[in-house]
């Protein structure tokens, strides 16, 4: 089932905003999964590689493999969208993609769709002999509180379905005019949609993703952050290092 919504913005030509399961993107058409894949790498390529001293990871870096990643990593019960805009010759190009799925911890140390370095940026279990510097620890204290405690206390203690963002990206040609944030008000809406099917009226949302490029970013969205992994020069190629932040709230 697709849904369609049309965003104005007076500098841009008209925006339409589709909603794909895993199995309807997947049968949409045959150029659809290649040119999201593509655009997705190309974003990530850029963010992530230009560091104010240097790469945070190599230009090569691939955030999907292959083009049936994004369909394997969101699953049956998430769901994607796409945001297309339209071309002076009526065509409609795709500049932005944002994607949720219920929350699930990687066991121990399961790569994550066979990449060693995307598994850096996914939660996990703690793997028996594996160094503690080199796993997610909880913080002590996030700079709202303790995080643990600041949390559960929205709901006083009420165990929220989890749900977690993953791909949320914009054209580099599109970027700040505030397409992201349009895509995370519709990834929100859409998750309390699916839980309040459930009984639920908010959902737990947690996101990992790099502090240097969007920590400050999604704290202004109420976001707080929860957990850190440092990652020093030579990881994954970086010339920099860089840190990989959990962050969660309740909407």
């Amino acid at each position: 089932m697709t849904t369609v919504l049309t965003f104005t913005d007076k500098s841009l030509p008209p925006l339409t905003l589709q909603l794909y399961s895993a199995t309807s993107i997947s049968t949409k058409d045959a150029t659809l999964l290649p040119s999201l894949t593509a655009l997705i790498n190309l974003c990530y390529s850029v963010s992530h590689t230009s560091g104010p001293h240097g790469n945070y990871l190599p230009y090569a870096y691939q955030r999907l493999l292959t083009p049936t990643s994004l369909i394997d990593e969101v699953g049956k019960d998430g769901f994607i969208f796409v945001l297309t805009i339209q071309t002076p010759e009526s065509e409609q190009k795709l500049i932005a993609s944002a994607s949720a799925k219920p929350f699930r911890e990687l066991e121990h140390y399961e790569l994550a769709q066979g990449s060693e370095l995307a598994t850096n940026f996914k939660r996990r279990a703690a793997a028996p002999g594996l160094d503690a510097a080199a796993r997610f620890k909880p913080l002590q204290t996030a700079k709202s509180g303790d995080p643990t405690v600041a949390v559960d206390s929205l709901k006083e203690g009420k165990v929220l379905p989890k749900w977690e963002i993953v791909c949320n990206v914009v054209h580099p040609e599109y970027q700040r005019r505030g397409i992201a944030a349009q895509m995370y008000e519709a990834l929100v809406k859409e998750m309390k949609n699916r839980v309040s099917a459930q009984g639920d009226q908010d959902v737990h949302l947690v996101i990992t993703t790099m502090k240097e490029l969007n920590e400050v970013y999604y704290q202004k969205r109420g976001f707080m952050t929860t957990g850190e992994r440092r990652f020093e020069k030579g990881v994954g190629g970086s010339e920099v290092g860089f840190s990989v932040v959990e962050m969660e709230k309740i909407a």
